[in-house]
């Protein structure tokens, strides 16, 4: 037995509402993922655990930094009355955070670039950047 027309019409239509709805609880979803990430990040004051430059360990020179990450981009590392500003971003799609402090000089500029996440918790940041030197390695922990 074939379909009417109004029949056909009213089934393509709810095909579509089907998928206009399917989409937007997709990205509704997807939304309140990074309303979540960004609340983890945002939310209190981070420091860097360990910092690996290749094989050498040189955690020790952030030792005191305090690094505070904002909404709207911003972050800002913090030792005593020393503090510089930089800016950040992070990409869900590949797990990467990147980080730049422009005026800054050593340590925080070692931060400078795009780090892989390797592993991550609402408490602390596992995280790698390949350079042309090797391999360094960042832990970021929530005080």
């Amino acid at each position: 037995m074939p379909f009417n027309e109004p029949f056909m019409k009213r089934l393509l239509l709810l095909i579509v509402v089907a998928a206009f709805f399917s989409g937007s609880c997709k990205r509704a979803i997807e939304k309140k993922k990074e309303d979540m990430i960004m609340a983890a990040i945002t939310d209190g004051v981070w420091m860097v655990e360990q910092y690996f430059e290749g094989a050498s360990n040189i955690s020790s020179v952030f030792h005191n930094y305090d690094f505070r990450f904002y909404n709207n981009g911003s972050v800002t590392g913090t030792n005593g009355a020393d503090s510089s500003s930089g800016t950040w971003s992070g990409d869900a799609s590949n797990y990467s955070i990147s980080s730049q402090f422009p005026t800054a000089g050593d340590p925080i500029k070692k931060l400078n670039g795009v780090w892989k996440i390797k592993d991550s918790y609402w408490d602390y940041v596992k995280a790698e950047m390949t350079t042309s030197n090797g391999i360094n390695i960042l832990h970021l922990k929530k005080k």
